[in-house]
C-alpha cells in the first residue's frame, strides 16, 4: 500500500542533477509515494534575481504540461513551492535514456536510415504540438532535448521556451539555442516553420557529428552542399532549412509529403498564390529582382554607351559574386565566433546586422547582372 504524504516536500526525494536550463535544474528524484523515479525541475528565486522572464516562463511549462498527453513528451506530475526558501518545483515523468547530444559527443554518424527514423519520430511529436488549438511551440529543439528511452523511442524534453502560438511574449528576451533556432527568432517570432527548422538543423548535425552552430554556412543558411547529406533527406533538410520563414516548409504534413515523393516533385507548398518557385537553374532568375524604371533606363541605354554600360555591370556583378560567395561567409563567421560572449541582445542585433548585409549584396549583384545581361554587345535585338 503506498504511504500517503500530505506535505511534497517530504513525498519527494530529489537525488543527482539530470540538465540545467534558463528556467530552472532539473534532478532525478524519488517518489516515496510510489517508490517511482521522476524528474524535477526546480527554480529558486534566489536564482532569478531580476529577470522575472525566467519566472513567467517556469509558470508556463507548468500550465503546458497539464495539457499535453503524448507518448514523446513526459507526462506532467506533480507541481508545489517552498513558501520557506522560495523554491518552486515541477514534478515530470522520467524520460531515462540517452540524449542525442551523447550521440554527438561520442563522434557516432548516424547511417541514413536512423536519421530518416529520428526525422519521423520528431515529425510525430511536433504534428501532435502543432495540431493542438492554439498550436504550442518548443523553440528550443535540439540534440540535448532529444532522449532516446529505453525502448528506442524519443523523446522531447525541456519545455522551459515554450510558448501557445496565439500568444505574444514582448519583450527583449531570446528563446532558443544559436545554431538550432530559426532566424526570425531572434526578433520574438515563432510559429510551427521554427520548430520545423530546429528539427532539420538537428538532424544535419547528427548527420555531421557536430554542433549546429559549427556546421558550415553559406551566408546565414547552412551549407548543405558542403555536407553530404544522404539524397533522399538532402532535398527535404534544405526546404526545412530556409532561413526565411516565407519559403520554409510551414507543417509537418507538408515535409511528409516532401519525404514520400519522388525526387523530382521534393518541392514546398506554395504560402501563397504571389510566391515564386525556384527554377532549377544555379542563378536566381531576374524576375525575382523588382525591376525600377532607374535599372531599366540605364539597362536600354544607346549604343556605344551601351557597351561602357555593360562592361561596368558585368565587373561590379562579378566583384559581388565573388564577395557574397568568399568573403561573406568567412565575414559572417569571424562575427559570429567574437560575439559568442556577447550577451543575447547584441548576438540577436548582429544576425539582424548581418542578414541586411546578404539582402544588401544580394539585391546589388542581381541588380548588376540583370543591366550586364540587358546591355549585353550581342544580344539579340528585338
Amino acid at each position: 500500500m503506498a504511504e500517503a504524504f500530505d506535505n511534497p516536500l517530504e513525498r519527494y526525494q530529489i537525488m543527482d542533477p539530470l540538465g540545467r536550463g534558463g528556467s530552472g535544474h532539473t534532478f532525478r528524484a524519488v517518489d516515496r509515494a510510489t517508490s517511482q523515479q521522476v524528474a524535477i525541475k526546480v527554480l529558486s528565486l534566489r536564482d532569478v534575481g531580476g529577470d522575472w522572464k525566467r519566472f513567467d516562463l517556469f509558470e508556463r511549462e507548468v500550465a503546458v504540461l497539464r495539457t499535453l498527453d503524448h507518448p514523446g513528451i513526459p507526462r506532467f506530475l506533480d507541481s508545489y513551492s517552498s513558501e520557506g526558501t522560495g523554491d518552486f518545483f515541477l514534478v515530470m515523468e522520467l524520460c531515462d535514456g540517452r540524449s542525442l547530444r551523447q550521440h554527438l559527443a561520442e563522434g557516432k554518424r548516424l547511417s541514413a536510415a536512423r536519421l530518416r527514423a529520428l526525422l519521423d519520430q520528431g515529425l510525430t511529436i511536433l504534428e501532435y504540438l502543432h495540431g493542438l488549438s492554439p498550436p504550442v511551440i518548443h523553440r528550443d529543439i535540439k540534440p540535448a532535448n532529444l532522449v532516446l528511452d529505453v525502448e528506442g523511442r524519443l523523446r522531447l524534453v525541456d519545455f522551459g521556451g515554450v510558448k501557445r502560438a496565439a500568444h505574444q511574449d514582448g519583450g527583449t528576451t531570446v528563446i532558443g539555442t544559436f545554431g538550432y533556432m530559426a532566424p526570425e527568432q531572434l526578433h520574438g517570432e515563432a510559429g510551427p516553420a521554427t520548430d520545423l527548422y530546429a528539427l532539420g538543423a538537428t538532424i544535419v548535425a547528427l548527420h555531421a557529428g557536430t554542433e549546429a552552430d559549427q556546421l558550415p554556412h553559406d551566408g546565414l543558411r547552412i551549407d548543405l552542399a558542403a555536407l553530404s547529406l544522404p539524397p533522399p533527406l538532402e532535398p527535404v533538410l534544405r526546404h526545412m532549412l530556409e532561413p526565411d520563414p516565407r519559403e520554409r516548409v510551414r507543417s509537418v504534413a507538408e515535409v511528409r509529403r516532401l519525404l514520400d515523393a519522388p525526387a523530382r516533385e521534393r518541392r514546398p507548398t506554395p504560402v501563397s498564390p504571389t510566391r515564386m518557385v525556384e527554377p532549377p537553374v544555379a542563378e536566381p532568375p531576374t524576375t525575382a529582382l523588382a525591376v525600377t524604371s532607374g535599372l531599366r533606363s540605364l539597362a536600354r541605354v544607346p549604343a556605344p554607351l551601351s557597351v561602357l554600360v555593360w562592361l561596368l555591370s558585368a565587373i561590379g556583378a562579378g566583384g559581388l559574386t565573388v564577395f557574397q560567395v568568399v568573403l561573406l561567409p568567412l565575414i559572417v563567421a569571424i562575427a559570429r565566433q567574437f560575439s559568442r560572449n556577447e550577451p543575447a541582445t547584441e548576438r540577436a542585433r548582429l544576425e539582424g546586422n548581418l542578414a541586411q548585409l546578404e539582402a544588401t549584396v544580394g539585391e546589388a549583384r542581381r541588380s548588376l547582372s540583370y543591366v550586364a545581361k540587358e546591355t549585353h554587345p550581342i544580344r539579340d535585338e528585338r
